[in-house]
């Protein structure tokens, strides 16, 4: 079965309930159309945003923003997992906690990233 429209899926929002897949390969054709219809929109977009960055500096601001919402990611796939847990789906929650530690991959190269955009502090020579 096929995703309703968007104001089907707007009504459904409000009574509490949402849509969902009956097969894997509607999951995958899910997905890879969600990839692939944002696709130039989002190169184009990252690479505008990109564009206007003149020192290292200017990298900041949008990695500490990326950090941010890799927290809250990882934070979402942790209550998923353990929501997945408690209700006895063991391979979706495996799952889920090995997206949530890739997340803090992640996080942990855009932190160092972050930082690397502080100038370092120039040292006086002495003799």
């Amino acid at each position: 079965m096929k995703k309703p429209n968007r104001l089907m899926t707007f009504l459904l929002s409000l009574i509490g309930q949402s849509w969902a897949y009956d097969t894997v390969d509607e999951v995958q054709e899910a997905i890879g159309k969600n990839a692939f219809e944002n696709y130039e929109r989002r190169v184009t977009t990252h690479h505008k945003g990109a564009a206007g960055i003149t020192d290292s500096l200017g990298f900041q601001p949008g990695l500490v923003a990326l950090h941010d919402e890799l927290n809250d990611t990882w934070h979402y796939l942790m209550a998923l997992h353990q929501r997945a847990r408690g209700l006895g789906h063991l391979d979706l929650a495996d799952s889920m906690k090995r997206a949530a530690e890739s997340t803090v991959d992640v996080m942990t190269a855009v932190d160092q990233a972050a930082e690397q955009t502080v100038p370092a502090p120039e040292v006086p020579l002495t003799r």
